[in-house]
């Protein structure tokens, strides 16, 4: 039997990038390491792993990660 391919949407659509780049631009203008902005980005595309994976994974005080994220993308400051 052959195999039979899947076409997977690639999402070139302007709406599909920008949804990308809300996280990255969340980030910008913040005093972060790189750990915490891998950590925050870690979070933000993996929801389904917690945050004391994903600070373990990458170094990060879960309390700090935690804050940062609510401050950063739950309850982001007005500008």
């Amino acid at each position: 039997m052959m195999p039979q391919f899947v076409t997977i949407p690639v999402g070139h659509d302007a709406a599909t990038r920008h949804q990308r780049a809300v996280p990255v631009a969340a980030l910008r203008g913040h005093d972060l390491t790189v750990a915490e902005r891998s950590a925050l980005l870690d979070c933000y595309a993996n929801s389904d792993r917690t945050f004391l994976e994903i600070a373990t994974t990458h170094g990060v005080d879960r309390e700090r990660l935690q804050e940062l994220w609510f401050d950063l993308f739950l309850a982001p400051s007005r500008r």
